[in-house]
């Protein structure tokens, strides 16, 4: 399979056509307001490079909405409405399709209809391996929308082959929708318009209108100057990026409501004073390491220019708490790609931001102190934008009152009533070992009630996937999403196949699980794994997201079942 050609389609493979049209002639007593529509041709068409969109191609001198009707050899799919159709030739996509399918279409517009059919293709050879159980009915609905990252194994053999998946499956877990690029995908989201907004090799940010994978793209410093392509030649940033005077970009990308889009960086300092050797110096130790921290930036998507930038250097001392660092992540070799030249030490590696629009806060997950840090968004009678506000976690400003912290935290997420859902990944939680089976390490999805004034917290809910004997152990990536639908939906990202406390150890390979849970229950209704049975390749998700629909703004589309309607 050839890599994605980035940018707007420029060659179709028809797999399958056929042009029909219906003509009505003109009521010459007709209303002379009511416009009929004469005729409409219809062309379907299959993206070579992404076997399940579909591309028709109508063309009518009518105007008004099209109804499009898409049914499989069972009679089942779907109803889809355009925005408004004038006279001319119009791209419609299809999306939401299933593999090695063929599908009958039939459009209406105004008088006049036309029909066609085509056949989706196969995956593609390297489609991440992913099965699920699911009961549709005890489901929030919509698509159920991730990344997929190879590391380890054939699959993530760091080569220069397509190493970037995104893919978007339905209520039953059938892959729907796929996209590919190189380089890995991070956090995914769906913006207002319908594009897709991600994070891109944790140096930049990209968007795509999921009708043509056109796209605009934002990267930091370092993927167009420092470090602009990796070790196969393969470019971290297109030539028309926009470019954002911030080191990367990297784990969260979200959309505020002032239109800006806000992200985290890096920066790195050189600090002093470190007691005793960290990273095995040994007698060339100076008590000095290049130490790199977070920041949070706020930017402007028109042109790229840095609103704000917050960094946490100026919020805690690095060299407070320092009986919290492990020297297996501060030492490691994350940020080798991102910072070639340095020997740069992974101190905060802050994973997510999110605005907290009720506390003009913004919540950051700083999953090597095991904190969420709250830090004013907006000047307000209390203070300054960017000042830090409380810090939750062990070791923070609240008071646990009931349940246990969260160790490693991934993805707050703030609901309606001021509460946080985390995912708690749980590296190192006391009284737990590999070793014992009674005392396996566990990672959870965990809601926590705070009280700011008396600043104190409780733990109200939390889920764990455990069985006896078995330990669902997620140490590294991970998400847990509330849903409209009264359920969970928990990314167990990082799983490790045999559990470990890290990916580098030797003959362990990742794997990733989605699930969803009933919220008062506990009960799982979705269960999907991205696993290779062979044990072959390993695969991670950083994330999972439930959206309602693939379909950009404007269009509106609901399900169609006529396999048990009568023959009229």
């Amino acid at each position: 399979m050839p890599s994605r050609a980035l940018g707007r389609l420029t060659a179709l493979a028809m797999l399958a056509v056929v042009i029909a049209s219906c003509t009505s002639d003109v009521d010459a007593d007709a209303d002379p307001d009511v416009v009929a529509s004469p005729t409409v041709d219809l062309v379907a068409e299959i993206d070579p490079d992404n076997q399940l969109r579909a591309v028709l191609t109508i063309t009518t001198d009518g105007t008004g909405d099209a109804a499009i009707e898409v049914l499989d050899g069972d009679d089942r799919g779907f109803l889809l409405t355009t925005p408004p159709l004038g006279a001319g030739t119009h791209t419609v996509p299809l999306l939401g399709l299933r593999a090695e399918t063929t599908y009958s279409v039939e459009v209406s517009h105004g008088q006049a209809g036309a029909s066609s059919s085509f056949t989706t293709g196969s995956f593609p050879s390297d489609m991440p391996p992913i099965e699920a159980e699911s009961s549709p009915e005890d489901m929030s609905s919509g698509l159920t929308l991730f990344n997929v990252i190879p590391l380890g194994g054939p699959a993530g053999d760091n080569g220069p082959t397509d190493d970037g998946y995104l893919v978007a499956v339905d209520e039953s877990g059938e892959v729907v929708w796929y996209y590919r690029q190189t380089h890995s995908i991070q956090d995914v989201r769906q913006s207002a318009d319908g594009d897709l907004l991600f994070i891109h090799h944790e140096t930049g940010v990209r968007r795509i209108d999921v009708s043509d994978d056109s796209m605009v793209e934002w990267s930091g410093t370092t993927g167009l100057d420092d470090a602009p392509e990796d070790d196969h030649g393969r470019a971290y940033a297109g030539e028309d990026a926009i470019r954002v005077d911030t080191d990367q970009m990297h784990h969260e990308v979200i959309e505020l409501p002032n239109g800006n889009l806000m992200t985290l960086s890096r920066e790195t300092r050189e600090i002093d004073g470190y007691p005793e050797p960290l990273c095995d110096e040994g007698d060339e130790f100076t008590g000095r390491y290049e130490v790199v921290t977070d920041t949070v930036v706020e930017f402007d998507p028109g042109d790229g220019s840095v609103v704000a930038e917050w960094s946490l250097f100026d919020m805690v001392d690095p060299l407070d708490n320092l009986d919290v660092i492990r020297p297996s992540e501060f030492c490691s070799q994350y940020l080798a790609d991102v910072y070639p030249d340095l020997e740069a030490r992974d101190w905060t590696h802050a994973n997510a931001v999110v605005l907290d629009e009720a506390r003009n806060a913004l919540l950051v997950s700083v999953r090597h102190l095991d904190q969420v840090f709250a830090i004013r968004y907006q000047d307000d009678d209390s203070g300054p934008a960017g000042e830090l506000l409380w810090r939750l976690g062990e070791g923070g400003d609240f008071s646990l009152t009931e349940g246990e912290w969260f160790l490693h935290p991934h993805a707050p997420q703030v609901l309606e009533d001021g509460s946080i859902m985390i995912y708690d990944n749980g590296n190192e939680r006391p009284g737990t070992s590999l070793e014992d089976p009674d005392k396996l390490p566990y990672s959870r999805a965990v809601q926590y009630e705070i009280d700011e004034e008396a600043r104190t917290a409780r733990q109200v809910w939390e889920h764990r996937a455990d069985a006896p004997g078995e330990a669902v152990y997620a140490p590294f990536v991970g998400d847990a999403d509330v849903l409209a639908g009264g359920t969970v939906l928990i990314t167990h990202g990082g799983l490790l196949d045999p559990p470990a406390h890290s990916p580098q150890v030797e003959g362990v390979l990742p794997w990733a699980r989605i699930i969803e849970v009933d919220y008062e229950t506990g009960d799982i209704v979705f269960d999907l794994t991205v696993k290779d049975p062979d044990r072959e390749s390993g695969w991670i998700v950083y994330r999972a997201e439930r959206i309602p629909t693939m379909y950009p703004e404007g269009f509106t589309v609901e399900e169609v079942d006529r396999s048990t309607t009568s023959a009229p």
